[in-house]
């Protein structure tokens, strides 16, 4: 008997039967998948003034550096395209667990970061 793991967003708290493409990102020697739900896919990235900063794309947060945000190749249906999420946008997500120092890196107000 095999066990079938129900999953939802890797992104937000939607339910398993949620409707979800794939998001992708590298790991340390491999693509890595996870689950994205149609609302984490189609945010809109806010456009920083300064060329040398980064905007989550979660929740706006801008930061000095790109290693501070997880790039994500996300498709889902017809929709692809690239998605930046910070550590705060999936706590003990995939975010999270890619995401280097986002404090040292914060623009934005350090209530943010």
């Amino acid at each position: 008997m095999t066990q079938q793991t129900l999953v939802g967003c890797a992104f937000c708290a939607a339910p398993p039967g949620t409707d979800t493409g794939t998001a992708y990102t590298w790991g340390k020697d491999e693509r890595v998948s996870h689950p994205i739900c149609v609302d984490c896919a189609t945010q809109v990235t806010p456009d920083p003034e300064q060329r040398d900063h980064y905007a989550c794309d979660g929740c706006g947060l801008v930061v000095d550096a790109l290693a501070a945000l997880t790039r994500f190749r996300v498709e889902l249906g017809h929709l692809e395209g690239a998605l930046q999420f910070c550590a705060h946008c999936c706590p003990d997500g995939p975010a999270t667990y890619w995401t280097r120092d986002l404090a040292d890196h914060c623009v934005e107000s350090a209530e943010q970061c």
